[in-house]
């Protein structure tokens, strides 16, 4: 350690640090590294949960009541008729808030337990996360996680160099290159160096401006400038490096992870805001009850009650003059009737819905359906107070990566030379064959892959394969079926008319031969056949006719021969031939079933393969062995332009990218026999069918997002060529003008893909004259060294070669989306909800995404993209967008409420027409004409419709078609940038961005920042009112979970904190769908019910009162028992509305999500509002009324037949109470439409549990009221008077359900119905949710998305990226040509190149991970044909490309 050094002040805007020194840094108590996202200890638990509880109204409410109950002269009753209540509402209140903190504990305990390498006293130690401190240096492994923002000190890459994946960060998976201080990296691994580093830091103070830092090294007397390249936040994870070392700069809630978290903010539902809001105009209407009743009994006592005071004498406290001590009265009874009608805001209210969140939790968690097998992963509910709240939102902000995709690139087609490869089609249907990621352990018996001679040999055990299971999706309605032994196959064509004319004009490829074998021979044929037929132009027809090719035209298609000889023979043969049968039962096997066993291609022949890599298309393996020469070409395009590293681990061949589309590629070629097996700064080397070729790299022009394009110069021999690869648009235009055919034919191929939602590509090459690369090669080194417009220059030089271009053909990656997401986002979209996307990654890469989940789609009439750099810029174009939005909204017809019809057999069909269906008739699309691109969908059904309730005002709307379903699309998706955004959340623009994009569709919000993501959610809130979701699955999503309503967390593979800070955690995307429309409508449909009926039970119990004192004098008299009153809510009516908000259900979780559009009440807030709420109100007032005149009238001045007198209290209250269960039992009866055996216990033995009670509570503890219900049941009148009650209470509330069902039935009801109806046929499909995903579309659209950055050529050009350097970039094999670079009078060029490549050189590293080629058997052919190298005959270097390859 060095000499401590007296403490400088710290300025207010700086932060000071010095490394390996804990006490110097202690003096400014900076943030150490533990994580609290607990609220309690157990010290502050208790207090601290009961001043949050006391905070709510209600709580607070009853204290109050609680206080007044132990004044005597005021409450007529026992305080413990409320202490008992609350006591339990505040202890079970508290047992869940200890419960859910806890888990945040556990949570804590595992971030802040997490293990780092230390450096203390020149040791490395393992210390927890929460022992790191500000000034600490940590070592990093390789794929681990970042503990805290830090300086980067060394690494083992050489020259300093790091990479890192951000997706914690900003959701990007590319990797990222930082490189710290070369004055530092001689401190390497060795600890008593890096121990006596006593580096002073000043810097900034802890911001949340992930890309920006700004401060200075002092070490050594000397001054380093620090920035954001040379920093590692804490969520990054290490990538391609083996180790490295940083001192901590910033830890714990200091770290720019955590400043972008965002505060916790409390949440409630809008139940609980309702709620809120009811109890306070309940409380006001209490108040009003007892006001009215304080001047009634003081003018009752004034004129009445003065009389009687013999009879009932005046308290002592009351003065005697009558005036006087009438209003002494009043006052008294105003108490006194607050106490008493205190329970039309019960305390069991709160217990009731506490205990139903809580069982609704765990019903969540129990979820079978929710729970991810291959990580062995449950839904978790993580909160239980905002389950209700699931079923209301209106808007759900997501994240893509990692949440909509599983960070997974894989290589699903390709079209190569004008003919497509990828798609497999069902042999029986002609169908083509989606494949999930669902896997199947299946026998493969009966037949053997290799041999169709075979096929019939049941003795051979089959082995036990892993195949995938695909989904079948109509995609045309061709039937294939595959001949045996050398037999003609079958093709039955419905719509389709091909003419041998046709088929021979068109068919201007040749087939080389390829064999049918077996099932996958089938498979092969068929793909070729539809391939074949997609060159065709089909005329329709509704003749179906057979037509039979030739076993030896199925092959691949060679384009270099297009004229001649290449006739597939075609001829019409008669429909009653049929193929064999045998053959007929396999494919039924194959295609009968709706899993279908598909198994991948095999490319275990290849040593190098990679097991995990699936391929299904056997037509192009067949290709590429066949040696057919635009395959070869097109994989060794893709084994040879690329930036990857190759290394070695554990003997096992891996490949580090830059960005996952490269990796896919590259191991595409891998799989298909191009190996790329090394690089060096001037060569590349790959391995072909087992046969090594090198070539010399002479220049990488690399990709930057205006380019759009990457390429490749390349030597071999004599030959010189460039390889690009790059968008569509970018590519096309730099293609020679006589390819026009194939570039046709290859834009169809591109307009399927893109309308597939896969990521495109297109491949080109040329072929370079050695003259003319040369001359280029001179004006672009002068061109880099110009100090004048270098860049422009350079891009010129760039222009001028990648023109005249080849096209080679187009790659179609997936970047693979979790299962089921189309399906889940078209759901979510149908049941209304709006869907935002808010990702960090780039435009392209995110709109890519969004046509793959269908949430864009080719229908739109435009996607709006904002991109405007200024305020002026962006607000040109959002009143551009608007102004379209109107125009369109102008020519479209007036919209129509959603109409869903369900088909009582089970039909579903989803035909797309252009016309759609008004009044009673067909309405056609006269003047003004609709917008273009506006598409209604039309469902056919067979029964009436759902929907009745169209918009007011609209003529014929009662006469809708039956058998139409109007689907309204707004017509528009929006884009919108990050640097955008920023405008658009600005006061001036936020309006006219809302009113945007509320009309579109569709909204994706690109390269926002952590922060950004929880200003939309805010914006949406604050200005929509509206109930919002946000889901995500990395650190970059916590701030905008937080900020929304619910937030859900994805435990996915970016860590655990957007799964810490969420509500709800799940482990799909998909399982949104199922939280949503199962558990949050079930939850808010539940809850809903549930108040209904509290309420009006409450107020059918309490109101009694009321009635009742216009006949006590208003004196406060209680009609009921008061231990009646105290367990009326707690036993004999707690248990039946428990079970109804638990287990109540008026659909099935299946129909739940098959009718979206039963989620809509929900969003629209109509099963409790206001207008329900009075409405339990008033019917539980006339409820009372009834319950307490019939029996008060029948029992006043009522004689028994044996002549005893009944008309007494006791007897009075004992019937109304008995009339009042036995009515709460009929009125749940008939409000419960999901029977369990729970609801038959607790509604039917909450009945016998009351005479159980009651009996006890009179006759073993002595209550006052024993005997008065036992003498009332046994007269005739108790029964008469309860049958004439209940029923006159019954039949009302039974007509206007029977109204409802009848004239104004719900779509739950009609659902219901359709069930019943449907009882017999339940097999039929009777799905009506919008169609599968990745349907078979052309789009005109670019699918073009590479996730690459700028400046990996340059690294691996100069060098600075390989680990060891081979001797003066020495290329091997002697495959070196003549010295590039001429020899000029100017050596200044020539000079600097060569000193930068010897101090790259002077870079040795003893590790060696990534491959050079400077192996034992490279050096072994080092001679090549000349026998030996010299400074003459080979170049010794790669020429550097530009200035920014020289500086490196």
């Amino acid at each position: 350690m060095g000499t401590k050094t007296q403490p400088q002040p710290q300025k207010e805007n700086e932060r000071r640090i010095r490394a390996n020194d804990r006490e110097f840094n202690a003096q400014f108590k900076y943030a150490d590294n533990f994580i609290k996202t607990s609220k309690y200890t157990l010290l502050t638990f208790l207090p601290f949960n009961l001043l949050e509880q006391f905070q709510r109204l209600a709580n607070f409410y009853f204290l109050c009541l609680l206080v007044l109950q132990l004044i005597p002269a005021i409450s007529s009753l026992t305080p413990v008729t409320t202490a008992i209540p609350l006591i339990g509402v505040l202890t079970l209140t508290a047992v869940k808030d200890a419960y859910d903190d806890i888990q945040r504990h556990l949570s804590d305990s595992q971030v802040n337990n997490r293990r780092s390498k230390t450096l203390r006293n020149g040791q490395l130690v393992d210390a927890k996360w929460s022992g790191v401190q500000v000034g600490d240096v940590i070592r990093l492994e390789n794929n681990q996680f970042v503990a805290a923002d830090i300086l980067l000190l060394t690494t083992s890459e050489p020259n300093g160099l790091c990479f890192i994946e951000t997706a914690e960060l900003d959701g990007e998976t590319n990797l990222k290159c930082k490189q710290c201080l070369p004055e530092i990296t001689e401190l390497g691994q060795r600890h008593d160096l890096l121990w006596n580093f006593n580096g002073e830091i000043i810097c900034e103070r802890p911001n949340n401006l992930l890309n920006k830092f700004e401060g200075t090294l002092i070490w050594r007397n000397q001054r380093y400038a620090l920035d954001n390249e040379k920093i590692l936040l804490r969520g990054c994870v290490l990538r391609n490096t083996q180790w490295c070392y940083g001192v901590v700069i910033f830890a714990g809630k200091d770290t720019k992870l955590m400043q972008n978290s965002g505060k916790t903010q409390f949440k409630s539902t809008g139940v609980d805001r309702l709620l809120n809001f009811i109890i306070i105009g309940i409380v006001l209407f209490l108040l009003s009850i007892c006001a009215f009743f304080t001047l009634a009994c003081a003018i009752w006592e004034s004129f009445i009650g003065q009389h009687f005071q013999v009879y009932l004498p005046w308290e002592n406290i009351i003065p005697k003059n009558v005036a006087q001590g009438s209003t002494v009265i009043g006052l008294l009874v105003f108490f006194s009737y607050a106490i008493v009608l205190n329970t039309v805001v019960p305390i069991s209210l709160y217990v009731s819905v506490e205990v139903i969140r809580f069982a609704q939790s765990f019903l969540i968690n129990w979820d079978e359906e929710m729970y991810y097998e291959q990580s062995k992963t449950h839904a978790k509910a993580r909160t239980t107070t905002l389950n209700e709240e699931l079923g209301q939102i209106q808007y759900i902000f997501s994240d893509k990566t990692g949440t909509l995709t599983q960070n997974i690139m894989t290589f699903n087609k390709c079209s190569i030379n004008g003919r497509t490869y990828g798609d497999v089609f069902d042999l029986r249907t002609g169908e083509v064959i989606e494949v999930t990621d669902k896997q199947k352990y299946v026998q493969n018996s009966n037949y053997n892959l290799s041999n169709s001679s075979s096929i019939g040999n049941k003795s051979t055990t089959a082995p036990t394969i892993l195949l995938h299971t695909a989904e079948v999706h109509p995609k045309s309605t061709i039937m294939v079926s595959s001949p045996e032994d050398g037999g003609a196959a079958d093709i039955s064509i419905a719509p389709l008319n091909i003419t041998t004319a046709t088929a021979t004009a068109m068919a201007t490829t040749k087939e080389t031969t390829m064999p049918i074998k077996g099932v996958v021979g089938g498979l092969a044929a068929a793909a070729m056949t539809m391939k074949a037929l997609h060159e065709f132009t089909p005329s329709p027809t509704s003749n179906i006719r057979r037509v039979q090719y030739d076993e030896n035209s199925i092959g691949h298609t060679d384009k270099s021969e297009t004229t001649s000889a290449q006739q597939a023979t075609w001829r019409q043969r008669s429909t009653s031939q049929s193929p064999t049968r045998q053959m007929r039962r396999q494919l039924s096997t194959l295609s009968n079933t709706s899993d279908k066993a598909l198994e991948p291609v095999d490319f275990s022949a290849n040593p190098e393969f990679e097991p995990d890599f699936r391929w299904y298309d056997r037509t192009l393996l067949d290709a590429v062995r066949s040696d057919e020469e635009h395959a070869q070409n097109f994989f060794r395009l893709l084994a040879l332009c690329h930036t990857v590293m190759p290394e070695y681990v554990e003997g096992h061949l891996e490949y580090q990218a830059q960005s996952p589309d490269e990796a896919a590629l590259v191991s595409a070629a891998r799989n298909f026999g191009f190996v790329f097996r090394s690089r060096t700064p001037n060569s590349i080397t790959i391995e072909v069918k087992g046969n090594r070729e090198e070539y010399e790299l002479l220049n990488i022009i690399d990709f930057n997002n205006v380019r759009k394009r990457m390429s490749v110069i390349l030597r071999r021999g004599d030959d010189i060529f460039l390889y690009c690869k790059g968008a569509d648009n970018v590519i096309y235009d730099r293609l020679s003008s006589s390819q026009n055919d194939i570039k046709t034919r290859t834009q169809d191929h591109l307009n399927k893909f893109a309308g597939e939602g896969l990521r495109t590509l297109v491949l080109a090459e040329r072929h370079l004259d050695e003259a003319y690369y040369m001359d280029w090669s001179q004006r672009q080194q002068v061109a880099a060294v110009s100090l004048d417009a270098r860049e422009e220059k350079l891009n010129a030089m760039y222009e001028e070669i990648e023109t005249e271009l080849i096209l080679v053909g187009v790659t179609a990656i997936e970047d693979k989306l979790q299962d089921g997401v189309p399906q889940t986002i078209a759901n979510l979209q149908m049941a209304g909800l709006k869907i935002w996307v808010l990702t960090g990654d780039k435009q392209e890469t995110a709109i890519n995404i969004g046509y793959s989940c269908q949430l864009l789609t080719d229908e739109l009439a435009d996607v709006f993209i904002v991109d405007g750099s200024s305020l002026e810029e962006v607000n040109k174009q959002l009143r551009e967008f608007r102004e379209s939005v109107r125009i369109l909204n102008r020519f479209r017809p007036t919209p129509l409420e959603p109409a869903v019809n369900l088909n009582i057999n089970g039909g579903n069909s989803a035909d797309r027409n252009s016309s759609v269906m008004y009044g009673s008739g067909l309405r056609t699309q006269t003047s003004p004409p609709p917008a273009p691109a506006i598409s209604v969908v039309t469902f056919s059904a067979e029964c009436n419709e759902l929907y009745d309730n169209l918009e007011k005002g609209e003529e014929g709307a009662t006469t809708l078609r039956p058998d139409e379903i109007i689907e309204e699309n707004t017509g528009f998706a929006i884009v919108v940038n990050g640097h955008s955004l920023v405008h658009c959340l600005s006061p001036e623009l936020e309006s006219k961005f809302l009113d945007v994009a509320s009309q579109c569709k569709a909204v994706i919000c690109c390269r926002v920042t952590p922060l950004q993501k929880a200003l939309v959610v805010e914006l949406i809130k604050r200005a929509k009112n509206a109930v919002t979701l946000a889901i995500g699955d990395g650190a970059n999503d916590v701030s905008m979970i937080k900020a929304a309503h619910i937030g859900v967390g994805i435990s996915g593979q970016e860590g655990l904190q957007a799964v810490l800070a969420s509500d709800y955690s799940i482990a799909q995307f998909r399982y949104l769908e199922r939280l949503l429309l199962v558990h949050g409508r079930w939850s808010y449909y539940r809850m809903c019910k549930f108040l209904r009926y509290f309420f009006y039970k409450n107020f059918a119990f309490t109101l009694c009162h009321c009635w009742y004192s216009f006949f006590c004098g208003f004196s406060a008299q209680t009609v009921f028992d008061p231990m009646f009153i105290s367990v009326y809510n707690l036993f004999y009516t707690s248990l039946p509305v428990l079970a109804l908000g638990v287990f109540e259900q008026d659909v099935s979780d299946k129909h739940s999500i098959e009718y979206p559009k039963l989620y809509t009440p929900g969003m629209k807030s109509q099963l409790f509002n206001t207008r329900e709420f009075v409405y339990s109100v008033l019917h539980g007032a006339f409820s009372s009324l009834i319950l307490f005149l019939i029996p008060y009238g029948t029992y006043k001045d009522g004689i028994s037949p044996n002549g005893l007198i009944l008309s007494d209290h006791m007897t009075l209250g004992a019937v109304v109470a008995t009339i009042l269960i036995i009515d709460n039992t009929a009125q749940i009866a008939l409000y419960t439409s999901y029977w369990t055996i729970f609801n038959h216990i607790t509604i039917w033995g909450s009945l016998v549990c009351f005479f159980v009670l009651d009996y006890f509570y009179n006759y073993v503890f002595g209550g006052p009221y024993v005997g008065s219900l036992a003498m009332a049941m046994k007269d005739l009148t108790f029964w008469a008077t309860t049958v004439i009650t209940v029923i006159v209470i019954m039949a009302p509330v039974l007509a206007y359900k029977f109204y409802l069902i009848d004239v104004h039935p719900s779509l739950a009801d009609k659902i219901r119905l359709k069930c019943r109806v449907s009882t017999r046929s339940r097999q039929s499909n009777m799905v009506m949710r919008t169609p599968s995903a990745r349907k078979a579309r052309r789009s005109l659209r670019s699918g073009y998305a590479f996730a690459h950055q700028e400046g990996f050529g340059r690294l691996i050009t100069s060098g600075k990226i390989m680990r060891k350097l081979p001797q003066e970039f020495a290329f091997p094999l002697g495959l070196g040509s003549k010295k590039l670079q001429p020899q000029t009078t100017d050596g200044n060029e020539g000079k600097n190149s060569q000193n930068n490549n010897n101090s790259t050189r002077s870079n040795k590293n003893s590790s060696t991970g990534y491959l050079n080629d400077t192996d034992a058997e490279s050096a072994a052919g080092g001679g090549g044909s000349n026998g030996a190298h010299n400074e003459e005959d080979v170049s010794p270097r790669a020429p550097c490309q530009d200035l920014d390859t020289i500086n490196l």
